[in-house]
């Protein structure tokens, strides 16, 4: 047996006789739904009276709902969408629910996509143009009369890359698709996701509007608690260590993904070591775990302008750049590698996603009649760029200057 195959095999054994902790590791995955939303029945409500109209065959409202990352916006509204599917089906309406997160779409054909396909109509995974894309949507609506709530999640993502012009060929859907309709939910976690939107979409999707708060720490060790005893066996972890993944994540501004993230991977280091209970040791390494591969994964999957703009902002470890700066040294960039540059706006919605990602800290300044711009303080130094780019020569040389 050959030395690879000799290690493999120790892992495996180790894997099978260690002790296993974890009852059910799903109840700690991002994408997971619990029965129990703690502390979140005010919003739930909410966002059920606005899509309610729906069960006497009338048109919803559009809803904007915010939130920071990890405040249960997705989870919330999953969860109204799953019971007012129920209650439909149960009471003989005709209703159609569809979900696209845009960030994992990636597209408008996509977004698209996954609209026509959960409405029953089949499309291409390319080929066609979006418009035709749309316009069969919207034939398929109108000729089925279906009644459709379309929710996209990371909405903010598709304006910041591909403009507004989808978003208002969807919300204006309801001149044209009668006697079926289509109800808009929009999920974002950018409070300021609204100035990306022009003043005719902005009137037309934010009929409605939901704000979820961040959770506190007192709160964020409830959820965990709950989750514990779904996801571990009894007697498998502290709840010291438990208590310390509510702590860490609330200075976090209340992210509950983030704190169930740390769960669940502090969990996996200890029954990677074959410990008998996950503590507070194993916390301190999922954190660290979890913020090297945060970053390093959050480099290597931006886009190419993406990576251009973050360039600029962190060149020189300047602080507090304006985005006037930020974007001539973006340009010159553009210049250098062949491509062409994207637009002011473009760009200011690329910043924003970079302080979403963590990877700089922009604030608004506004200076009156004069104006207002984005001050832009980089987060991360250009050594752990050069790290995560080193694999792609044509980025990593522009920063050799």
């Amino acid at each position: 047996m050959d030395q690879n195959s000799e290690t493999l095999e120790a892992i495996f054994h180790k894997a099978l006789s260690a002790p296993k902790l974890f009852n059910n590791h799903e109840a700690l995955r991002s994408d997971y739904v619990p029965d129990h939303l703690p502390f979140r029945s005010d919003q739930i409500t909410s966002v059920a009276q606005v899509l309610s109209p729906l069960l006497h065959s009338s048109r919803p409202s559009n809803l904007l709902i915010y939130g920071k990352t990890g405040t249960g916006k997705t989870a919330a509204t999953k969860h109204v969408i799953f019971k007012l599917a129920q209650t439909s089906k149960a009471n003989g309406v005709k209703a159609s629910f569809v979900y696209s997160n845009v960030r994992m779409a990636g597209t408008e054909y996509r977004v698209l996509a996954d609209l026509a396909n959960q409405t029953g109509l089949s499309i291409p995974f390319t080929g066609l143009a979006v418009s035709e894309v749309l316009s069969r949507v919207q034939s398929q609506i109108k000729t089925k009369k279906l009644h459709v709530v379309f929710v996209l999640d990371e909405i903010d993502f598709l304006v910041k890359s591909f403009g507004d012009r989808l978003l208002y060929d969807l919300t204006t859907s309801a001149d044209t698709i009668t006697p079926g309709f289509l109800s808009m939910v929009g999920i974002s976690n950018d409070l300021q996701f609204k100035e990306e939107l022009g003043a005719r979409v902005l009137s037309r999707l934010s009929e409605e509007e939901i704000v979820f708060p961040p959770y506190s720490a007192q709160e964020l060790t409830t959820i965990l608690q709950e989750r514990a005893k779904f996801a571990f066996n009894p007697a498998a972890y502290t709840e010291a260590a438990v208590n310390l993944c509510a702590a860490l994540s609330g200075l976090e501004h209340g992210d509950a993904r983030r704190a169930v993230d740390l769960l669940r991977i502090a969990g996996e280091v200890a029954e990677r070591e074959g410990s008998m209970q996950l503590d507070e040791r194993h916390v301190q390494i999922a954190l660290q775990k979890i913020d090297q591969d945060r970053i390093s994964d959050a480099l290597k999957s931006l886009p190419l302008h993406a990576k251009l703009v973050l360039i600029a902002a962190v060149k020189n470890n300047l602080e507090n750049k304006s985005s006037g700066s930020i974007y001539e040294n973006y340009s010159s960039l553009c210049k250098r590698s062949g491509i062409e540059s994207l637009t002011t706006r473009r760009v200011s919605g690329l910043v924003t996603e970079l302080d979403t990602l963590g990877l700089v800290s922009a604030t608004l300044v506004n200076y009156g009649r004069y104006g207002r711009t984005k001050k832009v303080t980089p987060q991360i130094s250009q050594d752990v760029l050069r790290q995560a780019f080193h694999e792609d020569g044509s980025v990593t040389q522009l920063l050799q200057d």
